[in-house]
């Protein structure tokens, strides 16, 4: 496979998944507090069990991360009740990510899996079959934080377009990122960047308005 599709089809499992996770919770969001709690939990309950028994279907992989995620969202967009607000929350998350990608956890996984001594970070991300073997794609965790603040800011009432826009677009510019360096990237620094942009220009349009 050439790296021109590979990177192609990278990229539409990155906006696949986010898309699925965002609607999924929008969907549950639907049902009563309770028994979206509950679901939350049993959703996260069936991505432990991915982690804990390890199988090795791809498809099987990418349930459980989406269900993850989806449960994640839900127990965290709740949270989330202004745009700044949610700017600061991505911000924070950045700062960790990039310490995590630089020299810590996340940097161990990536260069366990590399050197074939673990197999542990395909269960943390979505992954796409290559050749018959699955390769990593996009984080959970990216997912559920970025799935979260997009949840969140259609609850705030943004426009659809650009939070999924802004979000999707920050998502796939860290993929392009790490394409092109053929490296693992931390994808929450460019989503900061996206949800502070929006947030820059709603409070930009509200002004304008208001003249």
């Amino acid at each position: 496979m050439s790296y021109s599709l590979f990177s192609a089809l990278a990229a539409a499992v990155t906006v696949a998944g986010f898309a699925a996770v965002v609607w999924l919770a929008r969907l549950a969001m639907e049902i009563p507090p309770r028994r979206r709690g509950h679901l939350a939990f049993g959703l996260l309950a069936a991505y432990g069990a991915l982690l804990a028994f390890r199988p090795r279907a791809w498809t099987v992989i990418d349930l459980a991360v989406l269900a993850g995620a989806v449960g994640g969202v839900l127990l965290v967009e709740g949270g989330l009740q202004t745009a700044p607000a949610i700017a600061v929350f991505l911000s924070v998350a950045a700062i960790v990510d990039f310490v995590s990608m630089s020299f810590g956890l996340s940097r161990i996984l990536v260069e366990h899996y590399q050197k074939g001594t673990s197999n542990l970070l395909l269960y943390l991300t979505l992954v796409m079959p290559i050749r018959g073997r699955a390769l990593p794609i996009v984080g959970a965790s990216d997912l559920l934080l970025g799935g979260s603040a997009a949840a969140a800011l259609l609850r705030l009432k943004l426009p659809p377009t650009a939070v999924l826009g802004a979000v999707g677009g920050g998502l796939l510019a860290a993929a392009a990122w790490g394409l092109f360096w053929r490296a693992a990237t931390p994808a929450m620094p460019f989503l900061a960047a996206a949800v502070w942009l929006l947030v820059w220009w709603q409070w930009h349009t509200q002004r304008s308005a208001l003249r």
